[in-house]
């Protein structure tokens, strides 16, 4: 008979975890190096910090300098970073905290596939770049809050912020959120490499969902020969904006409209580069054809 897990051995040794901020390679995490300046980023190798620091110098303080910053410049930092907006002042609620978990749900039903897709993108799972471990580690998480003056019922909630979280990010999130019952449920959930997590968090409310991706074996293989490969990359471009704009429209079929229009406009870029180098290799042959030999020259 197997001997059963011990839950509590398990999150203590999700804790000793973390991840390279570059190639995003699980480790021990003493055996990752922190940025010797925030303190806060860590990476497997020089080689992976030096990589990140383009995307990392915009962010990168000293404790002293976030310190030293006002709420207002906190909060863009944050916005900047992660996507998370300021909360904004909330009017009086006049209905229970039961007609609000119902509108959560209904809401939650509506907007359900659009937060899967973009989960999905932001993930970017085709890409080469991306670790094919990639979706057994990370969780994708939304975080609601609720809108002032709602316009319709399908704008009630509003998007607070959307990240993406490691395994050791998850366990000090919920226990942060005092969930322990969601974190016994979320480790106990199996972790596949063929599906995104998705989290959906109002309040003390959290939905865990999971968006299996079909094919995805062939789905990486295409991806490293596939000329319209940017359609995956530019849908992972700016994707914490890009959600809220979905979420702001209003319409839960925005999310459609968004990826045929961004894969139209990478096939016609893939048409356009294609076609350059057809007409450049058509007229290198036309040179190389054309060319004196060099006895004519002579």
């Amino acid at each position: 008979m197997a001997a059963q897990a011990d839950p509590i051995r398990e999150i203590k040794s999700l804790q000793k975890k973390a991840f390279c901020q570059q190639c995003q390679v699980t480790k021990h995490i003493s055996e990752l190096k922190r940025c010797g300046r925030c303190q806060l980023v860590k990476y497997c190798s020089p080689a992976c910090q030096k990589s990140h620091w383009k995307v990392h110098k915009a962010h990168c303080k000293t404790r002293e300098e976030m310190g030293q910053e006002t709420v207002d410049e906190s909060w863009k930092n944050i916005n900047d970073q992660y996507g998370h907006q300021r909360p904004g002042v909330s009017q009086p609620v006049d209905e229970s905290l039961d007609a609000q978990a119902q509108r959560f749900r209904v809401w939650t039903e509506k907007w359900e596939t659009t937060i899967r897709n973009w989960a999905f993108w932001a993930m970017n799972v085709p890409s080469p770049m991306t670790r094919e471990d990639k979706l057994s580690k990370f969780t994708f998480v939304f975080e609601a809050q609720r809108r002032n003056n709602p316009p319709t019922l399908d704008q009630y909630f509003e998007m607070h912020g959307a990240e993406i979280m490691h395994a050791s990010q998850m366990v000090g999130f919920l226990t942060h959120m005092k969930r322990p019952e969601v974190l016994e449920r979320w480790r106990k959930m199996s972790r596949k490499k063929d599906a995104v997590q998705v989290m959906i968090i109002w309040k003390g409310h959290v939905l865990i969902l999971e968006h299996p991706v079909p094919n995805f074996a062939s789905l990486r293989s295409k991806a490293y020969s596939d000329p319209v490969r940017g359609g995956y990359d530019a849908l992972a471009k700016d994707w914490v904006t890009e959600l809220r704009k979905a979420i702001d429209s209003g319409d839960p079929e925005y999310y459609q409209k968004f990826y045929n229009r961004t894969w139209s406009e990478a096939a016609m870029e893939a048409s356009f580069i294609g076609g350059m180098a057809n007409m450049q290799r058509a007229m290198e042959e036309i040179r190389l054809r054309d060319a004196p030999l060099a006895s004519e020259v002579d």
